[in-house]
């Protein structure tokens, strides 16, 4: 089986590619997408360039409160030391960065729609993640699933993928 994965640029000083994998439709009721890595590295796009905090405290999903001490975020962020955020700008933590800084925020615009409306498709599925016990029949609406999956698939995720090719083609290989 082959999967199409977008070239985003290699980990900084290293020759270890990064790679945005292609969307799919998981589990019979919603699309899965925005894993980034290689066979090194996995995590999902939002957590690694929409959720993670800056030197600032900043992160593009979610502002860290002021008495937040930063050092509990270092585990699992990237600070980057000049203050530009990793989600400003791709080359902050890659080298070879395939998108410039406008390319890339059309990007991210595009992935936090994504994001948005799939944890909306999750609540009108099932109620929200982990949350299925007694739900009543006016929280669900499996038709407002649907319609949300069919907007996600039918607009934002051509979109995301339109963004992407604009630098080139994508590849094509083999699925680990």
């Amino acid at each position: 089986m082959t999967k199409t994965k977008w070239y985003l640029g290699n980990l900084k000083n290293s020759s270890e590619c990064v790679y945005l994998e292609d969307f799919e439709w998981d589990c019979g009721w919603y699309w899965g997408g925005g894993y980034v890595g290689n066979k090194n590295m996995h995590c999902h796009f939002d957590g690694c360039f929409l959720e993670t905090p800056d030197i600032r405290g900043h992160a593009l999903g979610n502002f860290v409160t002021p008495w937040t001490v930063l050092k509990d975020y270092q585990k699992g962020a990237r600070i980057v030391s000049n203050g530009c955020s990793v989600w400003e700008n791709l080359d902050c933590f890659l080298d070879n960065a395939q998108y410039n800084a406008r390319q890339w925020w059309r990007i991210k615009d595009l992935f936090k729609q994504f994001y948005a409306l799939k944890a909306a498709a999750e609540v009108f599925w099932y109620g929200g993640h982990c949350t299925s016990d007694k739900r009543s029949e006016k929280e669900l609406s499996a038709d407002m699933a649907y319609k949300i999956n069919q907007h996600i698939e039918h607009v934002i995720i051509p979109l995301i993928r339109d963004a992407l090719n604009k630098v080139g083609e994508p590849v094509v290989v083999d699925k680990d």
